[in-house]
């Protein structure tokens, strides 16, 4: 592939990237959560009953980054933790009601937001974005 092409595509995944943050911003808005912050409770929501470690590993954030964050959505009863019954050194972290409840509307929100930018194109071309994307999927968890 040509460089030119390369960049190009690029380009478009910081596009798409930049859109989808503003996006992300404006649905979490109303709930005075920022982008971090909604991405830590989407982890949750993803992996209940996670370790801190976990999320850390799969935000690609440091432990010293996401602990604090962690502890202030908690303060704010946002997410919940449970200590380990038989290591109380270790803990894990839920969601908590007033989460779950945002997190049913947003993803109510974010089909009201999303699905309407699928009625423009065919069938073939969702096909091709959907075989694309699965391939930039595969070749960035290598």
């Amino acid at each position: 592939m040509d460089v030119i092409k390369r960049k190009e595509i690029i380009e478009n995944i910081k596009e798409l990237s930049y859109y989808f943050d503003k996006c992300k911003d404006k649905l979490c808005e109303p709930y005075g959560l920022s982008s971090v912050q909604s991405k830590v409770i989407l982890d949750v929501y993803h992996n209940e009953g996670t370790k801190i470690t976990g999320i850390c590993q799969r935000l690609n954030k440091e432990t010293n980054t996401i602990s604090p964050l962690i502890n202030r959505l908690i303060n704010h009863e946002y997410l919940v933790k449970e200590n380990d019954k038989n290591d109380r050194r270790i803990y894990y972290i839920y969601l908590s009601e007033k989460s779950k409840n945002i997190m049913e509307s947003l993803v109510k929100d974010i089909e009201t937001m999303t699905w309407p930018l699928f009625d423009s194109i065919s069938e073939e071309q969702a096909n091709m974005i959907y075989e694309s994307l699965k391939i930039l999927i595969d070749i960035t968890r290598k």
